[in-house]
């Protein structure tokens, strides 16, 4: 077998030559440092694999990407660019994959070996496409939107989300090139990929679903959901499509990077898209208090609690803009109405109307709210005698936000950062830091008891922006990691 390699690092390719002769025989490999020498050469062969460094990769270089793509030549990438750019060249000119430097010797040797098994099997690239021909299910969109088509056998359907759909067509290369089991179909939608399977036991296809995202997150730091909905023959084609697309709903309440599997249809939960009228008499209390930990505290219960059957999204974003309407006459009354503030607002209108996941519509919702009440400097620290009480108002209202600290405090309070550290320690007998801290904390453990999220996502609730650092500091505070304090609340239940 003669493998090409396109590598400008001398040493490297030195490396790769070595790992190949020394793992693997019956491989002959050929060494180009540059693009234009080895495209030159590719003219007058059909190389049976190469080993390309992504990172030589200019305008220039697309031609020989199309060439590739269409001799049908087998390629793997290499790079140390993990970016968007780098996977988008793999999945558009059909690469194998693309290992990410540092890559081991044993991922390399696996894909020469995978590849020399196909070959010698006769699945090169063009027995792969006629198998992906005769694995073909007969099935056509006019059956999804028009027929009422039954299929012979049992199938299951799977759409794969992304909040993008500019990155839908990656996703649809990649699954035109995995290998699944059995026969199958792929369709490309305007919101989501469609795969449509003959199915026998679903958790065969669930572990094949999970190797795919497993294997997507390793390329791409784009989301990506799965849903699964299984049928019957007794079900149509169309009536089981309609299904799986009534199920893409519910990434809007659990988010991305995970796989949903259903067997039965529930009826989405009834529930008032407007706000009642002792609801609106509360936003304006809390509004006029300007009580901002009281409005997160209702918002997160009002809409991150939600438990299945799940409502209609949409019925959901109705109540949202209910909220917001109660914030925008408080706006008026108060005369806030300052070109910021206008901006802000339209853009939180545009996250609640097309935002695909519900937390990050709240946590908008949350920092357009204490904006806008930190608009009156003087009506916030109404009340507060001291001035340890007044950076603690200020702490309660502002704790969510990663970037918000001593500094940011002192400048609203209007005083030298280092006299508020003097001053709030001598007051309080407990540091800035650490009551920031510990306020953080207690949101924290109110999350992971009341709601369902992802520690990464109450992370960010807290006012933390990475997980790590999160889970270092409630360690700190609580002797216990958040996953085993989570685990010990549903224990003593």
């Amino acid at each position: 077998m003669e493998i090409h390699l396109v590598a400008k690092d001398e040493i490297e390719a030195q490396g790769i030559r070595w790992i190949v002769e020394s793992h693997l025989t019956g491989i002959r490999l050929v060494l180009w440092e540059t693009i234009e020498e080895f495209e030159k050469d590719m003219r007058n062969q059909q190389p049976e694999f190469v080993i390309l460094d992504m990172d030589m990769w200019t305008n220039d270089s697309e031609a020989m990407g199309v060439s590739l793509k269409r001799r049908g030549i087998r390629w793997l990438g290499i790079s140390s660019e993990r970016i968007f750019q780098t996977a988008y060249r793999a999945l558009q000119f059909r690469a194998e994959d693309v290992l990410f430097r540092p890559f081991s010797s044993a991922d390399l040797v696996k894909h020469i070996q995978q590849l020399r098994y196909q070959l010698r099997n006769g699945q090169g690239i063009h027995a792969r496409n006629t198998l992906g021909e005769e694995q073909s299910l007969d099935i056509n969109y006019p059956d999804f939107f028009l027929t009422e088509r039954r299929h012979d056998h049992r199938i299951t359907m799977a759409a794969f989300l992304t909040p993008d759909n500019k990155t839908l067509p990656l996703v649809y290369d990649d699954l035109q090139r995995y290998s699944f089991i059995g026969k199958n179909q792929i369709f490309a939608l305007s919101d989501f990929i469609l795969c449509v399977q003959e199915s026998e036991g679903d958790e065969v296809f669930k572990e094949e679903y999970q190797a795919f995202l497993a294997q997507w997150k390793e390329k791409m730091d784009e989301p990506l959901a799965i849903i699964i909905k299984a049928a019957t023959p007794a079900d149509s084609l169309k009536k089981i499509y309609q299904q799986t697309r009534e199920l893409t709903r519910q990434i809007f309440f659990d988010g991305y990077d995970i796989i949903l599997a259903e067997s039965q249809r529930m009826s989405p939960k009834e529930m008032d898209p407007f706000l009642t009228p002792l609801e609106q008499r509360l936003w304006i209390e809390m509004l006029e208090r300007r009580d901002a930990k009281a409005i997160k505290e209702w918002t997160e219960r009002e809409f991150l609690t939600f438990q299945r059957p799940y409502p209609d999204p949409e019925i959901v974003r109705i109540r949202l803009t209910s909220v917001l309407a109660q914030i925008r006459r408080h706006m008026k009354s108060y005369n806030l109405q300052t070109a910021s503030l206008e901006a802000i607002y339209y853009d939180v209108f545009q996250q609640i109307v097309h935002k695909p996941v519900i937390h990050q519509i709240v946590k908008a919702l949350h920092s357009f709210t204490t904006h806008l009440l930190q608009q009156d400097h003087e009506q916030v620290q109404e009340g507060a005698n001291t001035l340890s009480e007044k950076a603690r108002e200020l702490i309660e209202s502002n704790y969510w936000d990663p970037q918000w600290n001593l500094t940011a405090c002192a400048d609203i309070l209007r005083i030298n950062k280092s006299t508020l550290s003097r001053r709030f320690a001598a007051e309080s007998g407990t540091s800035f830091r650490s009551t920031l801290h510990q306020v953080r904390i207690r949101e924290a453990k109110r999350l992971l008891k009341e709601t369902d999220l992802s520690l990464e996502e109450i992370a960010q609730l807290a006012g933390y922006s990475h997980q790590t650092y999160f889970n270092a500091k409630f360690k700190l505070f609580e002797a216990s990691t958040p996953s085993a304090y989570r685990w010990g609340l549903k224990g003593s239940m």
